[in-house]
């Protein structure tokens, strides 16, 4: 991708959150913190911007996006609900968690941004920036991580613009972020599965539900490798079920409950 825009960055604050606004109301891309990491937003009913966001990133269009809202209220609006979803929303909304729904009949979230799948990845980030800046839109905003597809995922506005200088239009700075790893993603089906580990323990999710999370076997892969996504044909149901996600250029073992010698 060429490299041609010129990125502003501005502090977090009523300027910036009204320049975030109107680079997504224009179709353009901003990264902003959450509580989890730095996010690239689009506006999640533009496909226009959604294919630009895949650009900037380096993404393959396959992996879908988590669509970002404003409230529980907000969520309904594009995606189906049951009892055991409305419980987990209730319980840890905002926050680190996104849960994979049925669409809605209608739902306004571009279909580029849910890889063409019949559910939606939602969530209610818990960041008074990013909530300011989806007040201010009124829409939906997809918001992967703010890098280059397989690198580290930032917790500042410097990792982002080391990595996407000149590709995006904005970012804000709200300074580092608390948790500092991705959302926990919980697929509603059948039975509540857990799709990705992520910055709510999966401890505290089998509280709340009283069971044990489902998971998707570890040899469940398509004949490309990506994770079999039930019913849909191989592809993956939600972002970072991918093998490649956790790629940085050191070692990474997931769902670690303690330093191994030679680990950080």
């Amino acid at each position: 991708m060429e490299t041609s825009l010129k990125t502003r960055i501005l502090p977090a604050g009523t300027a910036g959150t009204a320049a975030a606004a109107g680079v997504l109301v224009r179709g353009g891309l901003v990264a902003f913190p959450t509580e989890t990491v730095y996010g690239l937003g689009a506006d999640a009913t533009n496909a226009t911007a959604i294919a630009h966001l895949y650009q900037a990133k380096g993404r393959p269009a396959f992996n879908p996006l988590i669509a970002h809202v404003g409230d529980l209220a907000a969520a309904r609006r594009i995606a189906r609900f049951d009892a055991v979803a409305t419980a987990l929303a209730e319980a840890f909304w905002p926050g680190p968690l996104t849960l994979v729904l049925p669409k809605t009949e209608g739902c306004p979230v571009a279909e580029l941004a849910t890889a063409g799948l019949d559910t939606v990845a939602v969530r209610v980030p818990a960041h008074a920036i990013a909530h300011d800046i989806l007040r201010a839109l009124g829409r939906p905003v997809v918001a992967p991580s703010a890098n280059l597809s397989g690198h580290v995922s930032p917790t500042t506005a410097a990792h982002v613009a080391s990595d996407l200088s000149g590709r995006i239009d904005l970012i804000v700075d709200g300074g580092p972020v608390e948790v500092g790893v991705e959302s926990t993603i919980v697929g509603c089906f059948e039975r509540a599965t857990l799709l990705r580990p992520g910055g709510l323990p999966r401890a505290e999710i089998e509280r709340v539900l009283g069971h044990r999370l489902d998971q998707l076997p570890a040899d469940a892969e398509s004949d490309n490798g990506q994770p079999l996504a039930p019913g849909d044909g191989g592809r993956p149901l939600a972002p970072g079920m991918l093998a490649s996600h956790y790629a940085p250029h050191t070692r990474v073992r997931l769902n670690a409950d303690r330093i191994e010698p030679g680990e950080a």
